[in-house]
């Protein structure tokens, strides 16, 4: 492929321990553990036989709001691993590959990865179990030209607030962030009241179609926000208010809720809408959820890919590998040749739409990138 590959989902982060642009440890430690309660990939496990333990300790589940969380000693292990001790057992979730003994990914090694795989740029995620990392962003951006764009962080639970307003303006303005990043598993700050499609949330979201940047957004299947299907409607309240937001939905449609007989895909109508009306967008992003339950090329991920390009055309898609946290299933390189080389039902003008133009497209700065090439 003689065109430069957008990798639209990636991370780089200091050692998980630190602060990492919050006001200190205490809070970014409070985001990661709730981070793994809601996390459902990978499995709790003993520390002393690594058998799987079914019961989930780290949060009132009656409760979804800050005050819910456990005291557990939760902490930041090596290894990829956190970990907690319940009744004296320790346990842990092995959320990162297990060469990340520092729990950390500089932006040289996503960079030596990108160089091996052959991708030329990368949109940096900030969520928030990595950090407020706008700062960080932008140095990465520094060193290595035309390399790493990065998306501005919110406390969503407040982003309506003055406060988060003005720290936006500054990770879009003196930062040069390239668009907005915002997973309302957030919300449980504030306990999911409001929800982010009350209308007291409309300065935030003036503030995004102002900018002429994109959103990227992070939604779950089943959370206090509701279903899938839930979370859809509140995107769509949103697009109704302010239709020149151009939204992208991180990890891509979760086709495995919708999937019948034959893996035949029978979408919410919500859903549907959305991805045929409104300026919506999905990655494709497949080894990171399916990489626990099947082996590489991922044939079942195919039969869906497929499906949703029938039905929505490649228009809709941008590629991202997730890094690195998709190395607890396959490589770096996989994560991408899993869909090159496995697609033969794609045309060449289609795979390069998923792999770079849709992204160029939908982002200003990748514009910028491009043209200097």
């Amino acid at each position: 492929m003689d065109y430069g590959i957008i990798d639209c989902h990636a991370h780089i982060f200091p050692p998980a321990a630190t602060a990492a642009g919050f006001q200190d440890v205490t809070t970014h430690l409070l985001h990661q553990q709730r981070s793994m309660h809601v996390h459902g990939n990978q499995p709790y496990r003993r520390m002393g036989d690594r058998s799987v333990a079914t019961d989930r300790p780290l949060w009132d589940p009656n409760d979804p709001s800050a005050a819910g969380r456990k005291d557990v000693n939760f902490r930041v292990g090596t290894h990829g691993r956190y970990e907690w001790t319940v009744d004296g057992e320790d346990q842990y979730v092995q959320f990162l590959a297990p060469w990340m003994s520092n729990l950390e990914m500089p932006a040289e090694t996503l960079l030596a990865y990108m160089n091996y795989a052959g991708v030329a740029t990368a949109v940096l995620q900030n969520d928030h179990i990595y950090g407020n990392l706008a700062e960080d962003f932008a140095a990465a951006s520094t060193d290595h030209p035309g390399r790493f764009i990065g998306l501005a962080q919110v406390e969503e639970a407040f982003a309506y607030a003055d406060t988060e307003l003005q720290r936006l303006h500054d990770e879009v303005g003196r930062l040069g962030m390239a668009g907005f990043y915002f997973t309302t598993t957030g919300l449980f700050r504030s306990g999911y009241k409001p929800m982010h499609s009350d209308p007291v949330y409309d300065p935030y979201w003036s503030l995004v179609e102002r900018s002429g940047l994109p959103i990227f957004w992070v939604q779950s299947g089943n959370s206090p926000v509701g279903t899938y299907e839930d979370e859809m409607r509140h995107l769509a309240r949103i697009v109704e208010r302010f239709p020149r937001i151009r939204h992208i939905l991180v990890h891509g449609v979760p086709t495995a809720l919708y999937a019948g007989e034959n893996d035949r895909l029978t979408l919410p109508p919500i859903l549907e809408m959305l991805l045929t009306e409104a300026p919506v967008s999905a990655e494709i992003l497949y080894p990171i959820a399916w990489g626990g339950r099947q082996e590489y090329p991922y044939p079942r991920a195919h039969v869906h890919i497929r499906q949703l390009l029938d039905r929505f055309g490649a228009g809709r898609f941008l590629w991202g590998s997730d890094a690195p946290n998709v190395d607890r299933y396959c490589t770096y390189t996989q994560s991408l040749t899993y869909f090159t080389k496995y697609s033969d039902y794609l045309s060449d003008a289609d795979r390069r739409a998923i792999l770079r133009d849709n992204a160029v497209a939908l982002i200003p700065a990748l514009r910028q990138t491009a043209a200097q090439r």
